[in-house]
């Protein structure tokens, strides 16, 4: 039996609407990603990683000194982070064709240097983390073409830079190993524009090594930067930014 014109189109209509539904729900299934991040301080590696590269950044800041410039005072130790096996993973809330989902981008071109004495940081030398912009990746390519063109435009801004200023809760009697909360104050420059920025981090040490957890909340505005927008996908202002540091003091 044939369906009466009005009914054929209503029940196409409905096909047509489950069809976009399904089709919006399956975009978002794929395009959502889970941000995976980190509750505590990465476990203390066993041994240095072939080819990992501890050697200082590469790129300082305007008032940074290289340990050659400056003979260490007796107490005070340098950890080097280890590029390539730290980490700094931003995560973004958007709209994709129409439905909430999340954006997450990682780098792990991530460098620096730490001074620390048995009573917190060193003030004697400049500790700072350094992040390639160019090289954060998510699962979409075009995406990160899009951010890295036109949101952070890393061909004239490629870093972003973190001078730690102060740590606070610093333990005293620390047993190497555990586990500890601190909070690091300092001033992060991203497209010359610099803000301090407060991270809460869950720090461990044992041996030559310091491993942590690094988390903190900001507004792409704040940085004069516009959340990414285009026809079909639009990101919100905020951004979670995590960073995972692995640093060893080098061999003297």
């Amino acid at each position: 039996m044939r369906l009466p014109r009005p009914l054929f189109l209503v029940g196409g209509a409905l096909a047509l609407v489950v069809i976009v539904v399904v089709g919006a729900a399956i975009v978002w299934t794929l395009r959502s990603d889970d941000p995976n991040l980190l509750t505590e301080a990465p476990a203390i590696p066993t041994e240095v990683p072939a080819g990992a590269d501890v050697s200082p950044t590469g790129v300082p800041t305007e008032t940074s000194q290289t340990v050659s410039d400056v003979d260490l005072p007796e107490g005070v130790r340098r950890f080097v982070v280890v590029s390539g096996d730290s980490s700094a993973k931003y995560v973004v809330e958007e709209t994709l064709s129409g439905l909430p989902a999340t954006a997450v981008g990682v780098s792990t071109d991530v460098t620096g240097e730490i001074y620390l004495t048995e009573d917190g940081l060193y003030d004697g030398m400049e500790s700072s983390l350094l992040v390639d912009l160019s090289t954060l990746e998510t699962d979409e390519s075009r995406r990160d073409n899009y951010v890295r063109n036109n949101t952070l435009e890393t061909d004239q801004y490629q870093y972003a830079a973190y001078v730690i200023e102060s740590i606070d809760a610093f333990p005293t009697g620390y047993v190497e190993g555990e586990e500890a909360a601190l909070t690091l104050t300092g001033t992060m420059t991203i497209k010359d524009v610099s803000l301090p920025i407060t991270f809460t981090v869950l720090a461990r040490q044992a041996g030559d090594t310091l491993t942590a957890t690094a988390d903190t909340e900001f507004l792409m505005s704040d940085f004069g930067i516009d959340p990414p927008s285009v026809a079909i996908a639009s990101a919100r202002d905020g951004v979670v930014l995590q960073v995972v540091i692995i640093a060893r003091e080098p061999a003297s």
